[in-house]
């Protein structure tokens, strides 16, 4: 169905041609009149009319041209009107003087409100077009401020938010050329926190986040606005002073190691006190000929600062400054530097080769050797044994346990007791666990004590039928708490012995397969600990026992 038109027709005094008859039937317009002083552009609005036909008289026509109420987005067919009258309005006017025919007239109307069609169609493009540049526009301003949250992001350390490394390299370039154009001072300070590497390993990574997170903001804290901090490598930051002088660099220095001192970093029930070294250098007092060379001279005083005992503040003394006492600090850090990557060489080896057995021996070999190191550490802090010893220890239990499950699983695994083969093949595995730790030398102290964890105190073990103390003590130490490890857990071929059992095997065990002296010692442990769910009065006995028993073999 052809959709309804409508027409606006204001007249006066004038005689419009007969458009009211059957020649508009079936054109479906339909014809609104309105008087000369009508608010037109409301009634247009109203009426969504599409075509205004105006017929005034000659009076009339002058003034209507100036009025305020004239729509200018819909045509306007005048009807003996002058078109000088017209010429000022900026709408759409067509004026005719002479006579008009009927169908001259309304095949000008059509022709007007096709006019009408095109002019609206054009504002909606016109709307459509401005709807896009303003989402053009917005896009641009997203983008704009997207790039430029990724230049800073490209800036910043994610986890500090000082600037990174990155920008250092960019930055002290320029600071460096502006400081000798002035002649103005900068300084450089280079921090690395003391003893990260073992904080991680004791306090865990979370913690250590939160010790660098907040270490960023102790250090912006103690700097002037002018100044820029960086977090140039891990657990290592730098700090840019400009107009600061070597001396007061120095202060400063110290006032970040005194709030180290006085304020310990903490956590929910986690506190630690963090030190930090500190090495310092000078534009104006050790001229750098080079950014990288500026960057170099800090790490060298920190190299200083760390060599003597670290929690020092050590000033650039150049190459020629200190001579045999530089090189033996220098030697001194170097061997400890070597040390502590020889210490996280080796724990990469283990938390690997453990992963690798966890895929294999799942819960079972995990929690052997989180039950096998527990009771190691224990005894081992009972006898005061050092702390590195008890270490070797640990590492023992997780090179046995890891190797023993890669290499012999499915014999571990079974519900059956071992056969006579089994037990010849499993006497061989000490030469195994020596043939695999000797690819790494770092494992020569517990390849010892792996090598020997067969022997049995009263001489009949392997491989060497070694007897009572000739057995290394690491070894003595590994045996039993091995056994009593595997005592308390279940077995693919029975569950774990109760607690009487426990003890009555460890008993019987001293003096044959066991260090009864150590059995005594862990007898105690399990007493002071609570390990076993065994009375004072069973334990004292079977201590007892095992004192009667050691008599016995002296007489």
């Amino acid at each position: 169905m052809e959709k309804e038109r409508t027409i606006l027709i204001v007249a006066s005094g004038f005689e419009l041609p007969d458009i009211e008859h059957a020649s508009l039937a079936g054109k479906s317009v339909r014809l609104v009149n309105a008087a000369p002083a009508a608010d037109l552009t409301s009634l247009c609005r109203r009426n969504r009319a599409e075509l205004i036909i105006v017929g005034l008289s000659e009076n009339q026509s002058p003034s209507f041209f100036h009025r305020d109420d004239l729509p200018l987005d819909i045509p306007i067919c005048c009807l003996g009107i002058r078109n000088a009258a017209a010429s000022a309005f900026p709408g759409i006017v067509s004026c005719f003087q002479e006579p008009l025919s009927t169908r001259n007239f309304l095949d000008h109307l059509e022709f007007l409100l096709n006019i009408k069609k095109c002019h609206d169609e054009i504002r909606l493009k016109d709307a459509e077009i401005k709807e896009l540049a303003d989402k053009f526009e917005q896009q641009q301003q997203s983008i704009e401020l997207h790039s430029e949250f990724l230049d800073i992001v490209a800036l910043r350390d994610g986890l500090t938010g000082l600037y990174n490394r990155r920008h250092l390299h960019t930055l002290l370039p320029k600071k460096l050329e502006k400081c000798t154009v002035k002649g103005s001072e900068l300084s450089m300070l280079i921090l690395n926190i003391d003893y990260f590497y073992e904080l991680n390993k004791s306090a865990g990574t979370s913690f250590c986040d939160f010790v660098l997170n907040d270490f960023a903001a102790r250090l912006t804290a103690a700097n002037q606005p002018h100044d820029t901090c960086f977090r140039f490598s891990g657990e290592t930051f730098i700090a840019l002073l400009e107009d600061t002088t070597l001396a007061r660099a120095v202060s400063r220095a110290e006032s970040l190691q005194e709030n180290l001192r006085h304020q310990p970093f903490k956590r929910s029930n986690e506190q630690r006190t963090i030190t930090v070294s500190i090495g310092i250098v000078s534009l104006t007092d050790h001229q750098p000929e080079s950014p990288e060379e500026f960057v170099s001279m800090a790490e060298r005083a920190l190299f200083s600062a760390k060599a003597d005992g670290r929690n020092r503040i050590a000033v650039f003394r150049g190459t020629d400054a200190g001579g045999t006492e530089t090189t033996r600090h220098n030697l001194n850090f170097l061997k400890e530097t070597l040390a502590r990557i020889l210490a996280r060489t080796r724990t990469s080896s283990l938390d690997s080769l453990q992963l690798l057995a966890s895929n294999i021996g799942g819960n079972n070999n995990r929690g052997h050797i989180e039950n096998v190191r527990s009771y190691v550490e224990l005894l081992g802090q009972q006898m005061n044994l050092p702390e590195s010893t008890i270490e070797t220890f640990r590492n023992a239990v997780a090179l046995h346990t890891s190797i023993r499950f890669l290499l012999h699983n499915e014999m571990i695994s079974k519900r059956e007791l071992f056969t006579d083969d089994d037990r010849e093949i499993m006497s061989d595995f000490p030469f195994k666990i020596a043939e695999v730790t000797e690819m790494f030398d770092y494992f020569a102290n517990e390849r010892a004590i792996l090598l020997y964890h067969g022997e049995r105190y009263d001489g009949s073990g392997y491989p060497d039928g070694l007897r009572g103390e000739e057995i290394p003590l690491g070894a003595r130490i590994f045996t039993l708490v091995d056994a009593l490890a595997a005592m308390n857990e279940d077995r693919p071929y029975r569950s774990r012995l109760e607690p009487e059992r426990v003890a009555a095997e460890l008993v019987e065990g001293a003096g044959r397969q066991f260090d009864p002296t150590l059995v005594i010692q862990m007898l105690e442990l399990i007493k002071t600990n609570h390990l076993l769910e065994l009375s004072d009065e069973h334990i004292d006995r079977s201590i007892s026992t095992i004192n009667e028993s050691m008599v016995n073999r002296t007489t």
